[in-house]
């Protein structure tokens, strides 16, 4: 269990800066070291792209235009004018590239404001979210700190000045970017419904029962079934052999089956081949199964964040092999028993036994007590 909780993962945290293939042919004898960002895919705009935004413009041309002629995005040009124009609304490129040069020289507030930066970091290290730490912030209850908010902290982690540092490893997600990628569909799984078709009371969370489904894949590619019911927020984990459908099934089953009845109303999952074998859960337990869109797991957005919260126990490098199902458990029961905002500060358990007509205390001491 300490490897597991001293794990980290070690993923490249450098940023790739590309000119557009399109810039080559229009200027193939420009060059520049303005272009070392920190946005894959983008790069900043030039002293000569700027010279030619001041002639077009002072021509009439609007950024549509002026953004078709030398090869970039009509916002991009648009972003420019607004930011980079003198105040009497001229556009003047030696202007808009000193005001360029001053915004990426100038620091951010967490740069400025060394106890401010110290606490974020103190509570970064100790597991805290950027939104708990914006939150804690405006309560006011910091003496000489001041509120922030959470997109000012991701900012700052994600700011170029602060990559060697490698602040998004502190992040539940640990990825070293904030983009995100479209892919096609291959879907292989049949006898689906669609989760437009889910009930009212399972998307508002209003009655208990309804679950989510995933898998969290670890080291060797071993995988942990990772069951999240949408209205208490338990989470059950358990570990796979292998991640066939018929494996998944058979785990779901065996997991579900010792629940009460009213408390296994639906399972919600992704398309990933290893549901296929769903309508197994209806055949023995009667429970309906509906499907997220492709590539769209944000529709499952519970499970996926519990997800996030089992990586800071368990990274992708975690050999699973090497942990005891009771290890394994007192992750699970760990996170079932920190309290949630969305339940009123109540623990996952807690609501969970609520639902079932039993009413529960929990204590922290020197030990964990569980007293009814």
């Amino acid at each position: 269990m300490g490897n597991a909780f001293r794990a980290r993962v070690s993923i490249a945290g450098e940023f790739r800066s590309e000119v557009q293939h399109r810039r080559r042919i229009w200027y193939p004898l420009v060059t520049t070291q303005e272009n070392d960002v920190a946005m894959p895919g983008y790069s900043h705009l030039t002293r000569f792209e700027r010279d030619r935004i001041a002639e077009l413009k002072a021509q009439g041309h609007g950024p549509t235009a002026i953004g078709g002629a030398i090869g970039r995005h009509k916002s991009t040009v648009s972003r420019e004018l607004r930011r980079n124009s003198h105040q009497d609304g001229a556009y003047r490129p030696t202007f808009a590239y000193g005001s360029y040069m001053y915004r990426r020289q100038r620091q951010a507030i967490l740069e400025r404001d060394d106890s401010l930066r110290g606490f974020v970091l103190e509570r970064l290290a100790e597991g805290w979210t950027s939104e708990q730490i914006a939150g804690w912030l405006k309560r006011g209850v910091e003496v000489g700190l001041r509120a922030i908010s959470t997109e000012t902290i991701y900012a700052f982690i994600f700011r170029a000045a602060q990559k060697a540092r490698k602040l998004w490893r502190y992040l539940t997600r640990r990825k070293a970017s904030r983009g995100r990628r479209a892919r096609r569909s291959k879907d292989r799984i049949t006898g689906k419904t669609h989760i437009s078709e889910r009930s009212d009371a399972a998307n508002e969370r209003a009655e208990a029962g309804h679950w989510e489904g995933d898998l969290v894949i670890c080291k060797h590619n071993r995988p942990l079934l990772v069951l999240h019911e949408r209205k208490t927020r338990l989470t059950i984990m358990t570990r796979l052999a292998s991640k066939t459908a018929a494996q998944t099934v058979t785990a779901i089953t065996e997991i579900l089956t010792r629940l009460d009845p009213s408390m296994r109303r639906s399972m919600t999952f992704d398309n990933g081949t290893e549901f296929a074998k769903h309508k197994l859960l209806k055949d023995a337990l009667g429970l309906a199964t509906f499907f997220c869109d492709a590539y769209a797991s944000w529709q499952k957005g519970g499970v996926e964040n519990a997800n996030g919260r089992i990586r800071r126990w368990l990274p992708r490098k975690t050999n699973l092999d090497e942990l005891t199902d009771d290890e394994i458990q007192d992750i699970a029961m760990s996170i079932n028993l920190t309290p949630r905002k969305c339940l009123g500060f109540k623990s996952p358990v807690e609501a969970f036994l609520n639902e079932l007509g039993k009413d529960i205390k929990i204590r922290f001491n020197a030990n964990v007590a569980l007293r009814s």
